[in-house]
């Protein structure tokens, strides 16, 4: 086989295939031998037949046809591995004159090349992120939500106080008019946690136990009722009841109860590392994504839209093949998360778009850097993919040259080596919690 390239436009090639005539009369024949044993003729066995035999059930051109479409699979694989082509999109080979035995066969076929868009520098990179240890509040946080979980009620004989809780009753109104659910009896309503707007709460505060107060205010748009929103809400409350929140001491006894431990110290201390855990957990992936976001932000030069069109059907094929995997069709997955198709499948193009242009910046960088990819590097990532296999790695290697894949393995090296160096080049500023 013989490949050229010609380059007819920005990012556009022309590539031009002659496969031999041997390689094509194998082809064909295989395409006869694929047909012939699929066929059933009296008087002969299966994949037996003739090829005037086999021409008059079902066409000479129709097995030349399957033979055209494999050679130009396999061949058109095989150029761009040996131009090492890196392309996107599908290619175009307009109208194929058919292929004939005992003759070469010559096809050109037109491709984009995937952009090497520069960097505006290569040079100083730093991010900021959350500090991979715990701080003292952060700990003192998780405590609080702690001490919240065993605080009790107690009831109290003076008026409400900002974080209280009271028995109450109300009617309300909406513009005057009454609405289902519209009288609630001896309710106990917990005062700063957003369950009514403020203006409720704020009428409820310096009411003593028996007294009544009165809440209007005009209906946000965060209502749960689209209806009312804009409209006038009216509540005339009634308090039966104040309850003080008792939170309980941060003492021994308290840790005790929380999870066994012997001393405050003891659960502080536990509650800390449980915090560090977690947060070291996810920093270095943390450090990765903000690493490659100011990356992004240097890439100079528009990404084409094919690209990220192209990597949103493959990350859609991927996400509905997942769910397969599940069990789950898509109605199922949207009743169980409420999530919208098309919001699925915007948010899936805004990751594609992400990815490409990641992609593209860590290119980049590996050029900026001088870096290269040689043979010995394409050998070692395929053996590391077989295990060390060595017979497997040579077959593999075959497999990938002829299905036109390594340009690919290439650009993957490409992108670890960019990484790995932008990791260890990237200033990284821990900062603490707001």
């Amino acid at each position: 086989m013989q490949s050229s390239i010609e380059h007819i436009d920005e990012g556009q090639i022309r590539i031009t295939v002659t496969v031999p005539a041997a390689d094509v009369d194998r082809e064909i024949d295989a395409a006869y031998s694929r047909v012939g044993s699929k066929l059933r003729i009296p008087g002969f066995r299966p994949g037996k037949a003739p090829r005037p035999v086999i021409d008059t059930h079902v066409g000479r051109d129709a097995v030349l046809a399957e033979a055209q479409e494999e050679i130009v699979s396999t061949s058109y694989g095989a150029a761009i591995s040996e131009q090492d082509l890196r392309t996107y999109g599908q290619p175009d080979v307009g109208e194929l004159d058919m292929v004939e035995p005992g003759a070469d066969f010559t096809y050109t076929a037109e491709v984009y090349l995937r952009p090497e868009l520069p960097l505006t520098d290569s040079e100083d990179f730093a991010v900021t992120v959350p500090a991979r240890t715990a701080s003292d509040r952060e700990v003192d946080v998780q405590i609080e939500h702690a001490r919240e979980r065993f605080a009790t009620l107690e009831v109290v004989e003076r008026p409400i106080e900002a974080n209280d809780f009271a028995l109450i009753s109300f009617v309300g109104t909406v513009d005057g008019e009454e609405y289902e659910g519209n009288k609630v009896d001896k309710y106990l309503y917990e005062l700063g946690r957003g369950m009514m707007p403020p203006e409720f709460d704020e009428a409820l505060l310096g009411v003593a136990p028996g007294g009544s107060a009165v809440a209007e205010f005009v209906i946000p748009d965060t209502s749960s009722n689209q209806e009312f929103v804009g409209k006038t809400a009216h509540f005339d409350i009634e308090v039966h009841e104040v309850k003080a929140k008792i939170l309980p001491a941060l003492d021994d006894e308290f840790a005790a109860s929380v999870g066994g431990f012997d001393s405050f110290e003891e659960y502080r201390t536990d509650v800390r590392e449980k915090l560090d855990s977690a947060k070291a957990t996810g920093f270095d992936h943390k450090v990765e994504v903000e690493s490659l976001r100011a990356l992004v932000e240097r890439l100079d030069g528009e990404v084409p839209d094919e690209m990220v069109l192209s990597r949103a059907a493959s990350m859609t094929r991927e996400f509905f093949e997942s769910l397969e995997d599940r069990g789950i069709s898509l109605q199922q997955y949207v009743e169980a998360t409420g999530a919208d198709p098309e919001q699925i499948q915007a948010d899936l193009k805004v990751q594609a778009a992400m990815r490409v242009a990641e992609e593209l910046a860590l290119e980049s960088l590996f050029r900026a850097r001088g870096f290269e990819v040689a043979d010995t590097d394409l050998d070692e990532a395929i053996l590391e993919l077989v295990k060390g296999d060595e017979f497997q790695a040579r077959q593999m290697r075959e497999s990938l040259a002829a299905n036109g894949a390594l340009p690919i393995l290439r650009e993957q090296i490409m992108h670890r080596r960019a990484l790995a160096w932008l990791m260890e080049n990237t200033v990284v500023t821990e900062e603490e919690p707001s």
